[in-house]
């Protein structure tokens, strides 16, 4: 077994401000939407002027994932190929769902040319490249509800970024929930998440090979 890094310091401070500001979005935007006088909690106005805020800091911190990936070599661990659509992504929903459980070895262990098995880069890529930019978007917009048209698909404009970016917000918190669960299915509890804060991996190299 050796340990190679597979997080810089860059992706680990933007991992973790990140993960802080996922938080604070989902935790004021259930407050926005549920927030009622007299009831408990941060209030409208305060979850209001900290969702604003986390939004804001969000779309700097986006920029530098984006950025990350276009100067450095952590870019190349989300390129497609067909074998992570097919045979790949099946193999790792059965680990996932039957050989986890088994002790079976997994079948796309970490390694300097892999970070992410194929589930997880196409769900990187989905959440990371479609999701969040559509959510900034639309975050930004309702900043600016004077730019937001009139009638979108026959319904207030208002109303539809209104709906699109709360349905967004819920499929990220549920991504959130997924990925913390994932994070404790290394060869022990912590590992993966030893290897976010330090930035190491182990390889195990009798499981090196696919």
């Amino acid at each position: 077994m050796r340990k190679i890094l597979l997080y810089p310091g860059w992706l680990r401070s933007w991992h973790w401000i990140n993960a802080i500001l996922f938080v604070l979005l989902i935790w004021t935007g259930v407050e926005l939407h549920f927030a009622r006088p007299g009831t408990a909690g941060l209030g409208f106005q305060t979850s209001r002027v900290l969702h604003n805020a986390a939004g804001i800091l969000l779309t700097f911190n986006y920029l530098v994932f984006i950025l990350g990936n276009l100067l450095t070599r952590n870019g190349r661990y989300y390129l497609l190929n067909i074998g992570d659509i097919t045979k790949g992504m099946m193999r790792q929903v059965r680990f996932y769902a039957w050989g986890i459980f088994r002790g079976e070895p997994h079948p796309f262990p970490h390694t300097e040319e892999r970070k992410f098995n194929p589930l997880q880069k196409i769900t990187y890529l989905a959440v990371m490249y479609m999701i969040m930019p559509l959510m900034i978007i639309g975050g930004w917009l309702m900043l600016f509800p004077d730019k937001i048209p009139e009638e979108i698909l026959g319904v207030s404009g208002r109303l539809f970024y209104a709906l699109t970016h709360t349905f967004l917000g819920w499929l990220l918190g549920l991504f959130m929930m997924v990925h913390i669960y994932l994070g404790t299915t290394g060869h022990t509890p912590t590992e993966l998440y030893r290897g976010i804060l330090t930035g190491w991996v182990s390889v195990h190299q009798e499981h090196s090979e696919d």
